[in-house]
């Protein structure tokens, strides 16, 4: 699979989140997007990508078969494991073809829970 870079994450969506002074949280989220896709048939995942000073790690949101043109919805619920060293989240999509080219139409991250600002969720019209 080739993975391309979407977008980085700001911090106010995965940051403001951990509780007082803990080193690990978990942290649940929503997260979606509209990918227009030709020049292929193949595979195409959203993924999410964290990371820390200790390691690379990645969240599969969702999968979908696209055959050669069209969009598709790829979206998901997701729970990280976040570390006080987290230094960065960003979405990636990952194709299965070279010959893929892809447009993402819209991008949507939002942290789950009950009292939320407009401000804590990423959203993203290309």
């Amino acid at each position: 699979m080739i993975e391309k870079f979407i977008a980085k994450v700001p911090s106010r969506i995965w940051a403001d989140g951990r509780p007082a002074r803990a080193r690990q949280w978990e942290a649940e989220f929503n997260v979606a997007s509209w990918v227009r896709i030709a020049g292929a048939a193949g595979k195409v995942q959203l993924v999410v990508r964290y990371m820390d000073s200790k390691a690379d790690r990645a969240v599969l949101v969702d999968t979908a078969d696209v055959g050669g043109e069209g969009s598709a919805l790829l979206s998901g619920s997701i729970r990280l494991k976040l570390t006080a060293d987290v230094e960065q989240v960003q979405i990636s999509l990952r194709l299965s073809e070279p010959a893929m080219t892809h447009v993402v139409e819209e991008l949507f991250m939002q942290r789950r829970g009950a009292a939320l600002k407009s401000s804590d969720k990423l959203i993203s019209n290309y």
